[in-house]
């Protein structure tokens, strides 16, 4: 190539303005260099252009511009070159072989020739001859523009055609297709030639549409050149309607603004607008350079060619031109708004408009007979045409008939609107105005109007197009949702709902024409076949909702919005009832109920039907009736028949037709089939019908006729227990596939809705991921899952997250997402319905006037033999926790009559807190467990799969505590050999959880049974109306020995212990045994670690280990049938079995300390023979702080029953100290404790108490052996510091009191002190003392009175612990001075009295005996006086101390112990100790003002702590404050309770006894006491306090209502509720009541009934578990007294913390009444010392120093 042609390949048009696109449009030139343009030195002529450009010149490049531009300024003086001269030039630039540029500029030259002065020069030969330049000239970016503009130069812009018409429409043809061939493409074609060929594609049409405009132009086409053209344009519009609607996306490039505003369609014209919303940078570039649709260009084109040609076209030519105009309707087709005659904005698409105008246009003029039949057959689809071609025709031509049809309706909505418009009339009648719209009357009465366009005349072809198109098979052979031909259908569905949307419209203005309804029924019964037809990508049936007409396609919306109307009102309401239940599988739950609903409206299921049981028996029936999806409708329907079985149940000639109907539905279901709760109306309506035919048949029947009879209710009764026992594979158990342990944490599972209320969160991560337990579910995490639990530093999947401590609030819970709004009822097996049923038919003949009959108590016996049967036989685990379900709810009252509870089934929350345990409920915050550092435990554990310990068990959850040595807590569980390789079932779905939803309803719930009983007393032997319930517990024993399923024996192990708390229940000689046989059973269990180890399928984190300490909550409510074991060592080993369980996990061993709690006092000589070990092993334990409390508890109730611990050694007492010790050193150290302030505050007094306690129970010879010791631990406790805290020095002072004495704390009033004090005695003074000093000793204030009586010396000493007196007579003085006549004849007396006690009640004179010497008396006065006071006390009877004898005026515990006293004891007590300065003595007080003071302070202190609790008895049916304070007395069993409780003492004149507060003028004479050495408790008994004249007993509220602890003794037949007395000092109730309920008889004295009382604690909110006491307790009515004593002694302890730190939330300490002693006398002694204060003398001073030591006048 030659150098002046190096730019032949640069275009040298101008391009458009680049800057929108990312790239650059001359990065080819960017790398060329650019040449030197030549040098030319002058411009040549066009002659000589021509010459250079004549072959064989090589032809140049810019010859050629300068020679067009030369031709094109010639002037009309200028003669231009004949066109023969250009020839060869043209050819040659112009050939193929030419570069571009070149071509492009003999083109130019062509052009400027023939719009200039040559055109006058050429003929119509040299027009023909410049054809060949033309042909077969290929599509050239840079070249098509000059061509075409040359052609339009060459025929004169269609004047100068003649003789070339075929040629130049042959021609353009081609330049239009190649052009067009590149816009159809998707490749890589540069967005720069996109938008060429658009413009060359829009410029040739144009050219070809301007020249069929000429008449001259297409009078000389032929045939074949029309029909030519219309082929091109068949071709080009097939073309641009095959590319997809998303062209422009895939063409443009991202950033790309070039769009056309009203782009052709989107992808989805219904749903998305056709409207294009233009770049910014776009607003500013030419509308040539917008890419656009091909069809866009296309269409509008040739709607411009048919627009010129379709008048002149032949009808023959409509074959091809309609399915083309249909195609491209169905291109553009848009949603058309709702028919009405309100204007509406219409969102249609320029081109379909004018589409819409063509067709019109065509249906309604010459042709419109042809072009009807055309469009019926398009209406189907094409066996010549693709599938594509055969839809987009079909919808075009549908779309057609709807817009015609659509002018017919509102032509007729029109006209209805005008007959019902209101009309002005003049006088005379005439119309004057018609209110409407402008054009109203046009479109009512149009011209072009056609009866034809019915859609009567078109439902058949309609109807049969639908189904030809539904049975058109796809290429996958299958109806899949959303597939290509739903358009069609679509098309059919919306004409329909054009219809009926007129008819809403019209109203009631117009009759509906039933033709037209059947019309519509025909086509809508062919359109929802499609619907049952269709499936999703997985094969399932597709969802349609008339509810809220949605879907995944367009067809599906609009079957919806038809069959959604409303069937109330709608004139469908023949027709489309059916339609809908046609396709009831595709409908969801809530359109069934409506439709349901508008049945039950019209009265089409009632019974005043009469086709009522035809619409039974069709709904009953239906295919899908047990669907999951199905629940709604269910319940419906099981609702209305509900309705109609109450109204039809009290006439037979009803009732029966319908449950035999109902009976042989049911019959018919297959077994397999999954129900739910709704359901369980049919199976209660069997029920019923059983009972009913059974009381109807057999009302005066025998028993032997009831055994015999064979009839209909036999025949129901023998189908629910084949039901009942059918096998069914449930979901989970088709799922058990064994699989190794594996390491996968436990994903949130969903708790059934029968526990949803509860949904728990507990539940939700009990679940394992198991492989291949969800279909589809792969096994390994997504990558983005791993990612994301890497980024955020925590796990990914929800399965991952620790598992929850039982003390934990309760976790949301995670659930799936949902479709629906509602959560679907949990689907039930068969067997459950039977279960349910059966325990319908059981409790209409036990708990209604049923059971009356014998017959019926023969059928009761029958079925609940065959319930208990169902415990191990029923099909399907659900089915055998739904009997016991039932079976574990009843009870009997005290007259032994069953019935079934319900509202106080778990009223002391004994089942939720042992739930709680294995996670099936929530604790509840208020449990010492809370601050155990096992949450940690469980969470870490709950993370990682259970792994195999060394000996093969599986470790447990591990609640907390430290890990036991091996060979202490397996020493008596011999090791489970296990297999080498751990193999697992899959863990069931929890069945039951709490609080429980049943799915079953029992008649008359709390009512006892008129007949049916546990047992009758008064004929143990056989009776009919006796329940064997020996039968149920034996199968309970079996449960637990044998059971494989965990859901079932962790129910029985839960709610076991609140049903054998009903103690009437199993009353009976066979349920004695069998008792037996459990004891013996769960203890062998535990002891050999048997129990629970045939479970099969353990949820995650639950071993046998968990089991066997529910177990223990058994067992401790067998202690209260230690009757039913007649050898003594079953109960030994009950004992061992409960020290066995110390070793397991905190739950566990607080269960066991309860347990051994109760024990001491129930069984003590099995307690006293291993009571040794337990208090080793209790030193082993003691380290969980959450153990304390309960530890404490323990050895509190233990110390006070002397009768265990007679036998202990030295060693034992000190295991006991240990423990004390240890938790006062752990209090001092552990600051950061784990557990409340209260509660560590509780434990450090109450460990105190326990050294108080347990010192005392130590002989008296052998306590000092302990002192080292515990000096030790105390001093330890203090961390080794010089000053020890107050608590320990009062310990101290404590220990030095009762080490070597068993004296009171305080000294009491004697015969001797009366006779030396008296003051009428004295001969010189009246005061008793001559002298008396007070010196301060060490933390002790002594003071010595020397006594006006001769030798007499009074020795106080005021310490912490208490007051000693000793009243001392010196014998260094005698009796008779030297020299004195008159002898001290009082002394000789007090000396022969002293050893005798105040008479008290009993002294025959009222007076005081010391009042009787008066003066100087005589010796004979003396002796008569003596011998008077001996007589009479010696005549004194000796009432028993506890019921019989009324304390007053003296120091009670004297009269009940031996008091020792060693001489330590003396020397003690005038120490000064613990003063370390072993020289000290004591400082000596000169002040007696602040004597007299702090004397007169001090001793109104108490030496003992004090408590007060308040006592109320509640009478039956009471439930009132004011009822219950006007009691006076209460029933047998409760005044018995009193008189064990306390002694009776007389308030007046009491000065030793604590007396609560209590006035003995307004509160009653006489209150109930106890006390020891250490406290005392007054009882403000509610009983004893007289009512007066206030109804609401203000008086006894403000003793009781301020107390801390209540003691409620409740006969009122119901729970007492915490809050029943409105008090602000709500703390602590503890509650007694009869463990069976029976208000009638709680006055009575049967001792049957009394045997046992059950015993519950009700705490303030917040506040911890402290008591041994759990959910409640059964105790005997012997030891009630003394378990509820130390109760409320340890109550009133904790409560007393409890408010002092104002509920837990203050870091206060408690001050005892002895701390309180001690700091006043440390006060004091800071004051005297201080004041008495002398100055030290230097030690160099030796003289000085001797002298102050040894002149004792100034200490003494």
């Amino acid at each position: 190539m030659f150098s002046q042609n190096d730019d032949a390949y640069r275009p040298t048009r101008q391009r458009a303005n680049t800057s929108a696109f990312p790239f650059n449009w001359r990065r080819k030139a960017e790398n060329t260099p650019t040449p030197a343009p030549p040098s030319i030195s002058a411009p040549l002529q066009w002659e000589e252009l021509i010459e250079a450009l004549t072959p064989p010149a090589v032809p140049s490049l810019n010859y050629a511009k300068s020679l067009a531009t030369a031709l094109g300024t010639l002037d009309a003086h200028s003669p231009p070159p004949r066109l023969a001269a250009l020839q060869p030039v043209l050819a040659s630039l112009c050939s193929s072989d030419s570069p571009v540029s070149l071509q492009t500029a003999g083109y130019d030259i062509l052009t400027a020739y023939l719009e200039g002065s040559g055109s006058s020069l050429t003929t119509t030969a040299d027009r023909l001859s410049c054809l060949s330049l033309f042909i077969d000239v290929p599509w050239s970016q840079e070249l098509w523009e000059a061509r075409s503009k040359a052609l339009a130069a060459l025929i004169g812009s269609g004047a100068h055609t003649a003789g070339m018409e075929g040629h130049i429409l042959r021609m353009l043809s081609t330049w239009i297709e190649r052009a067009f061939e590149g816009l159809t493409r998707t490749d890589s074609i540069s967005h720069e030639d996109r938008l060429e060929r658009q413009r060359s594609v829009e410029s040739l049409t144009t050219l070809l549409t301007n020249l069929v405009r000429k008449p001259e132009f297409v009078s000389r086409l032929t045939e074949a050149d029309t029909a030519g053209v219309l082929e091109l344009w068949e071709r080009l519009v097939d073309q641009s309607l095959s590319v997809p609607g998303e062209y422009l996306n895939l063409v443009s490039p991202p950033s790309s603004p070039y769009l056309v505003p009203q782009s052709s369609k989107a992808v989805s014209p219904p749903k998305h607008s056709l409207s294009h919303r233009r770049h910014h940078s776009s607003t500013s570039l030419p509308k040539l350079s917008l890419l656009k649709h091909p069809a866009d260009i296309i269409v509008d084109a040739y709607l411009i060619y048919l627009s010129q040609r379709l008048v002149a076209l032949a009808p023959n030519y409509l074959t091809s031109i309609l399915p083309l105009l249909f195609r491209a309707l169905a291109f553009y087709s848009t949603p058309l708004p709702r028919i009405s005659l309100q204007p509406s904005v219409t969102h249609q698409n320029s081109l379909e408009k004018k589409i819409s105008d063509v067709l019109s246009q065509l249906v309604s003029g010459p042709y419109a007979s042809s072009c009807k039949i055309l469009l019926k057959r398009h209406f189907f689809p094409s066996k010549e045409a693709s599938l594509h071609v055969s839809i987009q025709a079909s919808v075009g031509a549908l779309r057609t008939l709807r817009i015609s049809l659509r002018q017919l309706l509102e032509s007729r909505l029109a006209r209805a609107y005008i007959s019902s418009a209101t009309i002005e009339s003049s006088p005379a009648g005439v119309p004057t105005h018609l209110e409407m719209e402008k054009g109203l009357l046009e479109r009512a009465w149009s011209q072009d109007e056609c009866q034809s366009w019915d859609l009567i005349r078109f439902a058949s072809v309609l109807s049969r197009a639908a189904k030809a198109w539904i049975s058109q098979e796809q290429e996958t052979g299958l109806n899949v949702i959303a597939a290509p031909k739903e358009a069609v259908l679509h098309e059919i569905a919306a004409t329909v709902k054009d219809v009926i949307q007129a008819m809403d419209e019209r109203g009631d203005n117009e009759d509906v024409d039933d033709e037209e309804i059947a019309a519509i029924a025909r086509i809508l019964r062919e359109l929802v076949e499609y619907v049952r037809a269709v499936k999703t990508p997985d094969g399932g049936l597709i969802p349609i909702s008339i509810r809220r007409p949605d879907g995944s396609s367009p067809f599906l919306v609009a079957v919806a919005t038809i069959l959604a109307q409303d069937l109330r009102t709608s004139p469908l309401f023949p027709v489309l009832p059916s339609i809908i239940l046609s396709i009831a599988d595709h409908l969801p739950d809530r359109d069934l109920s409506d439709l349901l609903a508008t049945m039950v409206e019209r009265q089409s299921l009632s019974p005043t039907s009469l086709s009522w049981l035809d619409e039974w028996k069709n709904l009953l029936t239906m295919s899908s009736f047990f669907s999951p999806t199905r629940s709604g409708t269910r319940q419906h329907i099981m609702e209305q028949l509900e309705i109609v079985w109450k109204f039809v149940k009290d006439i037979p000639a009803y009732r029966k037709p319908l449950a035999s109907l109902v009976f042989d539905v049911w019959k018919m279901h297959p077994a397999e089939e999954l129900e739910d709760s709704h359901t369980l109306v049919v199976w209660n309506l069997l029920a019923d019908e059983a009972v009913l035919r059974l009381v109807e048949n057999h009302a005066d029947s025998s028993t032997e006729v009831c055994e015999a009879e064979d009839g209909f209710c036999e025949e129901i009764l023998n189908f629910l227990l084949t039901m009942a026992h059918e096998r069914q594979d449930e979901d989970d158990d088709a799922a058990s596939i064994r699989t190794t342990e594996s390491q996968v944490p436990s994903p949130p599972g969903l708790i059934p809705p029968a526990n949803s209320a509860s949904t728990s969160p507990i539940l939700s991560r009990m679940t394992s991921e198991y492989p291949g337990v969800r279909e589809k579910e792969t096994s390994l995490p997504s990558v983005m899952s791993i990612i994301t639990s890497l980024t955020s530093g925590a796990p990914s999947r929800s399965q991952s997250k620790p598992r929850r401590s039982t003390n934990d609030m309760p976790a949301p819970i995670e659930t799936s997402p949902v479709v629906t709004a509602t959560e679907s009822p949990t689907a039930l097996p068969k067997s459950v319905g039977a279960v349910i049923a059966l325990v319908a038919a059981f409790s209409q003949l036990v708990f209604t006037p049923h059971a009356r009959a014998q017959c019926s108590l023969w059928h009761a016996k029958q079925v609940f033999k065959q319930l208990v049967g169902l415990i191990t036989d029923a099909g399907c685990v659900r089915a055998r926790l739904a009997v016991l379900q039932f079976l574990m709810r009843l009870r009997v009252d005290r007259d032994h009559r069953l019935y079934y509870t319900a509202t106080e089934y778990d009223k002391d929350g004994n089942v939720t807190h042992l739930a709680s345990l294995i996670n099936r409920a929530d604790p509840g915050p208020n449990t010492v467990e809370d601050p155990l550092r096992e949450d940690e435990i469980r969470k870490a554990r709950a993370r990682a799969a259970p792994q195999q310990e060394r000996d093969g068990r599986r470790p447990s959850r591990g609640r907390g505590g430290p890990r036991m040595d091996a060979s202490r807590s397996r020493s008596r569980v011999p090791p489970r050999v296990l297999p080498t390789v751990m193999f697992r079932l899959k863990p069931r779905e929890p069945l039951w959880a709490i609080p429980e939803v049943l799915s079953f309803s029992v008649a008359a719930s709390d009512v006892s049974s008129e007949v049916v009983t546990s047992y009758d007393p008064s004929n143990p032997g056989h009776n009919e109306n006796v329940l064997p319930l020996s039968l149920y517990l034996g199968k309970l024993m079996e449960v637990i020995e044998s059971e494989r399923e965990w859901e079932i024996l962790s129910y029985v192990l839960c709610h076991l212990p609140a049903q054998l708390s009903n103690k009437h229940l199993f009353c009976g000689p066979r349920s004695r045994v069998v008792i037996g046989k459990l004891l013996a059973s769960l203890c062998s269990g535990i002891t050999e670690g048997t129990l629970a180890t045939k479970v099969e399928r353990w949820p995650d984190g639950i071993i046998s280990r968990d089991a066997q300490g529910l177990a223990f909550h058994t067992l401790t409510v067998l202690i209260s049938y230690k009757r039913c074991f007649d050898n003594p060592q079953q109960l030994h080993h009950l004992v061992e079995v409960f020290l066995l369980g110390l070793n397991g996990q905190p739950s566990t061993q607080k269960c066991c300390l309860h347990a051994l709690s109760l024990a001491a006092f129930e069984l003590q000589p099995s307690m006293a023979k291993h009571l040794s070990r337990i208090m080793e092993k209790l030193s082993q334990i003691m380290s969980n702080p959450a153990m304390a409390v309960h530890i404490i508890d323990f050895l509190v109730i233990v110390g006070s029953q002397r009768a265990l611990y007679v036998n202990f050694t030295e060693n034992d007492y000190k295991r006991v100290f240990v423990v004390a010790l240890k938790y006062l050193e752990n209090h001092k150290r552990a600051e950061g404790s784990s557990i409340s302030w209260a509660l560590s505050q509780h434990v450090r007094i109450m460990s105190y108490y326990i050294v108080y306690v347990w010192f005392l129970a130590v002989d008296l010879a052998d306590r000092h052996r302990h002192v080292g010791y515990i000096v030790r631990q105390l001093l330890l406790a203090n961390d080794g510091q010089a000053e020890v805290d107050a608590p320990t020095e009062v310990a101290f002072d404590w220990l030095a009191r009762y080490t070597y004495a068993s004296a009171d704390p305080r000294p009491a009033k004697s015969t001797l002190d009366e006779i030396v004090m008296n003051p009428n005695l004295q001969q010189k003074s009246s005061e008793p003392a001559v002298s008396e000093k007070t010196w301060i000793l060490g933390n002790s204030v002594v003071t010595i009175r020397a006594l006006a009586r001769r030798g007499w010396i009074e020795v106080l000493s005021r310490r912490a612990s208490g007051m000693t007196k000793f009243l001392v007579r010196a014998e260094n003085v005698p009796m008779v001075p030297l020299g004195d006549v008159d002898p001290d004849l009082v002394s000789i007396s007090a000396t022969l009295m002293m050893d005798r006690e105040d008479g008290g009640e009993w002294a025959v004179s009222e007076e005081d005996p010391a009042t009787q010497f008066v003066g100087n008396p005589s010796l004979d006065d003396v002796k008569d006086s003596l011998g008077h006071t001996a007589q009479s006390s010696s005549n004194a009877p000796r009432p028993d101390p506890i019921t019989g004898y009324v304390w007053s005026r003296s120091a009670p515990s004297q009269r009940r112990k031996d008091v020792s006293i060693d001489p330590s004891y003396f020397a003690l007590q005038l120490s000064a100790y613990p003063d370390r300065q072993s020289g000290n003595r004591g400082y000596l007080v000169k002040d007696p003002a602040r004597l007299d003071s702090f004397f007169r302070i001090f001793d109104r202190m108490p030496v003992i702590d004090t408590h007060k609790v308040g006592v109320m008895y509640v009478a039956p049916g009471q439930q009132t404050e004011a009822e219950i304070l006007r009691n006076t007395h209460g029933s047998p069993a409760y005044t018995r309770f009193l008189e064990g409780l306390g002694r009776l003492i007389n308030l007046r004149g009491q000065v030793d006894v604590y007396d609560g507060g209590l006035d003995p003028d307004l509160d009653g004479e006489y209150a109930y006491a106890w006390w020891d050495d250490i406290g005392q408790i007054l009882f403000h008994t509610a009983t004893l306090m007289p009512n007066g004249d206030d109804p609401n007993c203000t008086s006894k509220k403000a003793h009781i209502g301020n107390d801390y602890v209540r003691i409620v003794w409740n006969d009122s037949g119901r729970p007492y509720r915490f809050d029943t007395l409105s008090t602000q000092f709500q703390f602590v109730n503890i509650v007694i009541e009869p463990h069976s309920r029976g208000a009638i008889a709680a006055f009575s004295n049967n001792l049957h009934e009394h045997e046992y009382f059950k015993v519950t604690v009700q705490r303030a909110q917040g506040m911890v578990e402290f008591t041994p006491i759990g959910d409640f307790k059964l105790i005997s009515a012997a030891n009630l007294p003394q378990l509820v004593r130390q109760l409320s002694l340890l109550s009133d302890w904790f409560v007393a913390v409890w408010q002092n730190t104002e509920g837990d939330t203050r870091r206060e300490e408690v001050i005892t009444n002895w701390r309180s002693r001690l700091e006043a006398i440390k006060r004091f002694r800071s004051q005297m010392v201080t004041a008495q204060q002398q100055p030290e003398t230097g030690s160099d001073d030796s003289l000085t120093e001797q002298q102050r030591f040894r002149d004792f006048s100034m200490a003494y």
